[in-house]
C-alpha cells in the first residue's frame, strides 16, 4: 500500500519562487503540506479539529515523498513585474491615483512546465482508512498549492502512481550530491510550527526544513528510501549551562530522573507507553541521555536530554504526553532532572534552536535515514546468549523493537565513537533487573532507516543508543 497526492495545476502554471527571486521547481512537499494544513480545521473546539490534526501528524511523520515533475531544463520561468502601491504615506509620493501613497516594484517568479501534473509519491506509506478518508477531505478543499495565483486540483490516492511521458522523479539525497537541489519538505512536529507562527504572526517559510533532491529518468533503478522506525520524533532538552557538566557513565541515573519528571507531570491515568506499564508489545516512551560523542574531541559528557514519541499513540494518549513534556501550549517544558542523592539537573528551553550538532534531533535519527549505525553506549542483551552468537541476539533485540531486521551485526571489543560510553556507572543499573552482558557492536541495515535506534533490554533509560556510523558528526 502506498499515498499518492495529485496536484493539477488549473491554468498550467505553478507560482512559486525559492529563493523569492528564483523559479522553485520542482514544487516542495512542504506547499503541499501548507495548503492541506490551511484546508484544515483551525478551531479546536469544532468537530474535526482532531481528526484534521491526526491525519496530518500521520502525513508529516511519513517522510520524504518522491516528486514526479517535468524535468527542469523543460519549465519556462515567468517573470511579472509591475508597480504596487504600499500602505507608506510621504508628501512626495509618487503614485499618481492615490494622493501621498508610496509605490514599489514588485516581480513575481512563477514556473510554466510542459505537464499541468505534479504527483507526491510515498510508496512505503500505510495510512489508515480514516487518515487517508480524512487527507482526500483536506485535499478536496484546496483551492491553489503555492501563491493564491496558483490554482490547483488535488486528489489523494492509495497506489503508487507513475511518471508521465514528460516526467522524471525527484528523490531525496545525500547532502552535498553533484546537481542536488534544495527542497523544503514536512517533517515531525511541522503542523505544530506552523500553527504556531501563525499565531505569532511568523511567516511558514521561517518553520521549513530542507533535505537534498535530484532526479533520475523513469526507468532508472532508485535506491532503497529510508524505513521508518518506531518513533515519530524526538523531542530534545539541552543541559543549561554553568553547571558541572555530568559524566556519560551516570547515563542510566539521568534517564531515570527524566522518566520520574515526565511521569510525574502527565495527567491520570497515565498511558501505558509512557508508564512501561501494559504496554509491554508495543514501543515505550524511551528517555534518552545524548551524550557528546562522535567528534575529534568528544569527552562523553551530557549535552541534553531527549525523549522519543512512539509512532502508533492513540491520538489522546500523544496530546496527554505532550502536554507532560511541555506543558499546555509547549510554554512549560520540563526545566530540572532531581531526585535522591544525584546532583540537580537544570534543562535550557527546547524550544531554541540548538547550539551544537549532538543536540539536533537528525544527528540521532539521521532524516534522510542510514544503513550502518554503530552504539554510543552498550547494548544489555535481553538474555544470556548461553552457547548462541551475541550479534545473533543483537539483531533479535532490534527486531523486537521494531526495527528492520539487519543485514549484518559486529560484536565490537569496545566502543567506536570517541567519547561512547563503556558501561554505565557502578550502582547505576535499576534494581530488580537481571545484569545481563553489555556489549558495544555495529549493525548494518538492508534499507537505510530513521532512528533514533535503540536495542536491548534497558533501551528506553538510552542503554544501547546507536548512531549513524556515517554522520556529519563526523566533519
Amino acid at each position: 500500500m502506498a499515498v499518492s497526492m495529485t496536484v493539477r495545476l488549473r491554468a498550467g502554471r505553478y507560482d512559486a519562487a525559492y529563493p523569492k527571486d528564483r523559479m522553485e521547481w520542482p514544487p516542495h512537499p512542504a506547499r503541499l503540506f501548507c495548503a492541506l494544513v490551511a484546508s484544515a480545521e483551525h478551531d479546536p473546539t469544532a468537530p474535526g479539529f482532531e481528526a484534521d490534526s491526526e491525519a496530518l501528524r500521520w502525513l508529516e511523520a511519513a517522510g520524504a515523498p518522491l516528486v514526479l515533475a517535468a524535468a527542469v531544463e523543460r519549465v519556462t520561468a515567468s517573470v511579472r513585474a509591475g508597480f504596487v502601491v504600499t500602505n507608506a504615506t510621504d508628501s512626495k509620493a509618487g503614485s499618481t491615483v492615490w494622493p501621498g501613497r508610496t509605490n514599489r516594484e514588485s516581480r513575481r517568479v512563477g514556473a510554466l512546465p510542459p505537464d499541468d501534473r505534479v504527483v507526491f509519491v510515498w510508496p512505503r506509506a500505510s495510512a489508515p482508512d480514516g487518515v487517508l478518508w480524512r487527507l482526500s477531505r483536506l485535499a478536496r478543499r484546496v483551492p491553489y498549492v503555492g501563491r493564491s495565483t496558483s490554482s490547483a486540483q488535488v486528489e489523494v490516492l492509495d497506489e503508487v502512481l507513475e511518471c508521465g511521458p514528460s516526467q522524471v522523479t525527484y528523490r531525496p539525497v545525500k547532502i552535498g550530491t553533484e546537481g542536488s537541489v534544495g527542497v523544503r519538505v514536512p517533517y515531525p512536529g511541522y503542523l505544530d510550527a506552523l500553527r504556531d507562527a501563525y499565531a505569532q504572526g511568523h511567516r511558514a517559510w521561517e518553520m521549513s526544513e530542507e533535505m537534498s533532491y535530484t532526479c533520475r529518468p523513469a526507468d532508472e533503478k532508485a535506491e532503497p528510501l529510508a524505513e521508518a522506525g518506531p518513533y515519530v520524533e524526538l523531542l530534545v532538552w539541552p543541559a543549561a549551562r554553568g553547571q558541572v557538566p555530568v559524566g556519560g557513565d551516570a547515563l542510566l541515573t539521568v534517564a531515570e530522573l527524566l522518566r520520574r519528571a515526565a511521569i510525574s507531570r502527565i495527567k491520570d491515568p497515565v498511558p501505558a507507553q509512557a508508564s512501561g506499564h501494559g504496554a509491554d508489545d508495543r514501543p515505550h516512551l524511551a528517555f534518552l541521555p545524548l551524550l557528546d560523542v562522535g567528534h575529534p574531541h568528544a569527552d562523553g559528557h551530557l549535552l541534553g536530554v531527549g525523549v522519543a514519541v512512539p509512532r502508533d499513540l492513540e491520538p489522546d494518549d500523544r496530546l496527554a504526553i505532550l502536554r507532560g513534556l511541555l506543558g499546555d501550549g509547549g510554554e512549560d517544558p520540563i526545566r530540572e532532572l532531581r531526585g535522591g542523592a544525584a546532583p540537580r539537573i537544570r534543562l535550557g528551553d527546547p524550544a531554541l534552536p540548538p547550539q551544537v550538532w549532538g543536540l539536533r534531533p537528525d544527528r540521532w535519527t539521521s532524516r534522510n535515514g542510514a544503513r550502518r549505525w554503530v552504539t554510543t553506549t552498550p547494548v544489555m542483551l535481553d538474555r544470556y546468549p548461553g552457547r548462541r552468537d551475541p550479534a545473533e541476539l543483537v539483531a533479535e533485540s532490534l527486531v523486537t523493537a521494531r526495527f528492520p531486521e539487519p543485514s549484518s551485526v559486529t560484536v565490537l571489543e569496545g566502543p567506536l565513537p570517541r567519547g561512547a560510553v563503556t558501561r554505565p556507572r557502578r550502582g547505576t543499573i535499576p534494581a530488580g533487573r537481571d545484569r545481563r552482558p553489555l556489549l558495544h557492536c555495529r549493525v548494518e541495515f538492508p534499507v537505510p532507516v530513521r532512528g533514533p535506534v535503540i536495542a536491548g533490554a534497558l533501551r528506553y533509560l538510552g542503554c544501547g543508543l546507536f548512531i549513524p556510523e556515517a554522520s556529519r558528526a563526523d566533519r
